[in-house]
């Protein structure tokens, strides 16, 4: 894939440590200051606000200019943040505003940045090799997920809040020195003008190119959106059903949780070989319908070895779907729209957790049985995939691309109306 992708992948790795690291840091941080669970809560709840309100505008800044610029952009702000907040903690200040005001800042780069990403990726890597790229990413994200919080923890413990938040800010600037050193696929447009943003417009283009235009697009967005708020009818309340109804200690809990991560790293792995060999919509569609299986075998399961088996199954199959959900998008959707319809596709998909998460809490307060939680997320995950197998997911990538492009932008500039 050439030398180019490996310094982006190499970025990508060392940018995920960093986030991990104030994921982590930060309600420490706060709960060593307050010893409150709310306090502490309230930073992440702060953090998933971005994801809101930037998504969109996010896609439209990765569609309206130089996404390598972006995303060095989005990391000298993310060390920038981190640092001023290293500075603020050795001065011993006890004011919780400034680990608010960081954590908020530093979760509005991710909406900006991950668009910017997605839509790079296909600048430097060929579209034939797009499945195992995205799959090496995922897997370095994978591994990140189970070193990134346990790095975090041990810098914490052993060197403290203030040189844990500046290893943070450290983690962004290689990120970004190695994006800068990426050589740009044509050095001419480097030096191009962006084109006028107007932002509602661009917002309107890219809903209606998904909801309108790209049916195998909003299929998938539909399909993501109805999957996490299964996912997380369970997920909300997994450590509550494996204490309350499994009688299972902290320690073999962790047990059944580093099971998740192990399938999702295999997952990961395995993903970019499936993708190279089958269209990327089927591969969605029985994916999501193993994992609706794998959902309701959580119902008879005792043990915590055979539960922790189906779970780590679940989050590879999980692992699986990212994978082939960006390569099938950046495959058929065109390079000027891909920043817009990464987001808007992500927000859609995101808009159902919080979702989930409060109905999950209401239905088990209201009935007390977690089985039947488990059975309707499992069910509807396969009511899932069985509208989806209906849906032009089916469709093989080679069907939908010429209908995915056309009509091309217009001569002046401004994109095209659908």
């Amino acid at each position: 894939m050439g030398s180019r992708y490996y310094t982006l992948l190499t970025a990508y790795i060392t940018s995920s440590l960093g986030n991990w690291l104030y994921r982590l840091a930060l309600p420490l941080l706060v709960l060593e200051l307050t010893g409150s669970a709310l306090s502490t809560g309230a930073v992440y709840a702060i953090e998933y606000i971005p994801f809101l309100l930037l998504s969109l505008p996010g896609g439209v800044f990765a569609d309206r200019f130089d996404r390598r610029r972006l995303l060095v952009a989005g990391d000298v702000a993310a060390a920038a943040i981190a640092t001023v907040l290293a500075v603020v903690v050795s001065t011993g200040s006890r004011e919780l505003w400034p680990i608010y005001l960081a954590a908020f800042l530093l979760a509005c780069v991710e909406p900006v940045y991950h668009p910017a990403f997605q839509s790079f990726l296909p600048e430097i890597v060929p579209e034939n090799r797009l499945g195992p790229a995205n799959s090496w990413m995922q897997s370095g994200d994978n591994i990140m997920s189970m070193i990134g919080p346990a790095a975090a923890g041990s810098l914490v413990m052993f060197l403290g809040f203030e040189t844990t938040i500046y290893v943070n800010a450290a983690t962004f600037v290689v990120s970004a020195v190695a994006i800068l050193l990426i050589r740009p696929a044509a050095p001419a447009a480097e030096k191009a003008e962006p084109r006028k943003v107007h932002f509602v417009e661009d917002v309107k283009v890219a809903l209606r190119y998904v909801f309108r235009r790209n049916r195998v697009m909003a299929a998938g967005s539909l399909m993501f959106t109805g999957t996490n708020l299964a996912i997380w009818l369970i997920q909300a309340n997994f450590l509550f059903y494996l204490t309350t109804y499994r009688d299972m200690s902290p320690r073999v809990i962790g047990f059944v949780l580093a099971a998740q991560g192990v399938g999702a790293v295999i997952g990961a792995a395995v993903a970019g070989r499936l993708v190279q060999k089958y269209a990327p919509g089927r591969i969605l569609i029985t994916t999501t319908a193993l994992a609706g299986v794998g959902t309701l075998l959580l119902i008879p399961l005792r043990s915590p070895v055979s539960i922790g088996v189906v779970w780590g199954l679940l989050y590879a199959l999980g692992s699986v779907n990212p994978v082939a959900w960006f390569t099938l998008r950046q495959k058929i959707v065109p390079r000027e729209l891909l920043g817009r319809v990464v987001a808007t596709t992500r927000m859609l998909a995101f808009s159902s957790i919080p979702v989930a998460a409060f109905l999950a809490g209401a239905l088990e307060s209201s009935f007390h049985n977690m089985y039947v939680i488990i059975a309707i997320g499992g069910l509807f995950r396969l009511a899932i995939a069985g509208l989806a197998f209906l849906s032009p997911l089916r469709t093989p990538v080679e069907g939908v691309v010429e209908d995915a492009v056309a009509p091309r932008p217009a001569p002046a500039g401004e994109q095209a109306g659908p």
